[in-house]
């Protein structure tokens, strides 16, 4: 009997210690993936106030005017299944309204990425209206913007993908703090002023006697991210924003957006929820599960050796 149980605590031991590096290096890697069951029902939100806003209308300036932001988006399984292999393909829309409901700006927007580390890839249509993606646009390894990658490094910066610069631009790590007792990073970056784009018809409000003036379109932008280390959930953040038409004098002339918005206080508290959820799974599955399954298997295997090797006549 004795023999018996040696055999099977060995047996048992084995397969623990079989197992433990199969969840951690096949299982684990298999979950840490980009979703595909996207609930466009369940958009993301955001608010906040635009210090000054143009009135397209009658291009004058309006002061301390309340903005929110609502972003939809969803998985092309049709396009993910093309695109093979860990890649995904997401569709997103957005739209700011002011405190008249007064659509300020809106954006479609189409990834097509690597599920595990974010990074954009060209093809399958992806595109920033209607602007198709090109490989200098996600030089760099940009990622797609709408999280950033799994397994977050302190050290390092992450090209995030902005849709105004049609470039990645570097967030880098600043802080790691608790928001509702999740650990999260803080990532930040500062854009400075930089032309986008020219703009007809506006040579008088800026100070050209030239009816042919283009006048140069400038965006500046401080960027805060809050993400959940090891799924990269982004669940906190702001974007405090310019854009300003410059003169042939080189100084700005006319404010178009000067404003600052964040995630509403709901859809903050339901995005921490959701990642207290998600790496928890996914602790367990590539750390908790493993590291047990490895500690049993090492005593298992160690019970059944000295079962085997216990003298015969010591058995009762």
């Amino acid at each position: 009997m004795r023999r018996v149980f040696g055999l099977i605590l060995i047996g048992v031991g084995v397969l623990c210690l079989v197992l433990a590096p199969m969840l951690k290096f096949y299982a684990a890697p298999k979950l840490a993936v980009a979703p595909l069951d996207l609930d466009p029902a369940k958009p993301s939100t955001n608010s906040g106030v635009a210090a000054k806003l143009l009135d397209l209308a009658t291009l004058t300036e309006r002061t301390n005017v309340p903005l929110t932001s609502i972003r939809f988006t969803r998985s092309d399984i049709a396009a993910t299944q093309q695109a093979g292999g860990n890649n995904a393909v997401y569709d997103s829309f957005s739209r700011v309204n002011d405190d008249k409901g007064q659509l300020v700006t809106a954006s479609t927007e189409r990834y097509a990425f690597d599920r595990t580390n974010d990074k954009l890839i060209t093809g399958y249509g992806s595109n920033v209206d209607g602007n198709a993606l090109t490989e200098e646009m996600i030089a760099g390894d940009a990622i797609m913007p709408l999280k950033l990658p799994f397994n977050l490094d302190k050290n390092k910066s992450y090209n995030f993908f902005d849709t105004s610069l049609m470039k990645g631009f570097p967030v880098t790590f600043t802080d790691e703090e608790q928001l509702d007792g999740l650990t999260v990073y803080k990532y930040e970056a500062t854009i400075p002023a930089t032309q986008i784009g020219e703009q007809e018809g506006v040579a008088a409000l800026v100070g050209s006697t030239d009816p042919n003036y283009k006048a140069g379109r400038f965006y500046a932008n401080h960027r805060v991210l809050y993400a959940e280390p090891l799924t990269g959930q982004i669940v906190d953040g702001s974007e405090d924003q310019l854009q300003t038409l410059r003169g042939p004098d080189g100084t700005d002339k006319i404010t178009i957006i000067q404003g600052k918005l964040g995630f509403t206080p709901e859809y903050k508290a339901q995005s921490i929820a959701e990642a207290k959820t998600n790496s928890a799974k996914l602790s367990l599955i590539s750390n908790t599960i493993p590291m047990g399954a490895f500690i049993v298997g090492i005593l298992a295997l160690l019970g059944g050796i000295l079962l085997l090797r216990r003298p015969s006549g010591a058995e009762v």
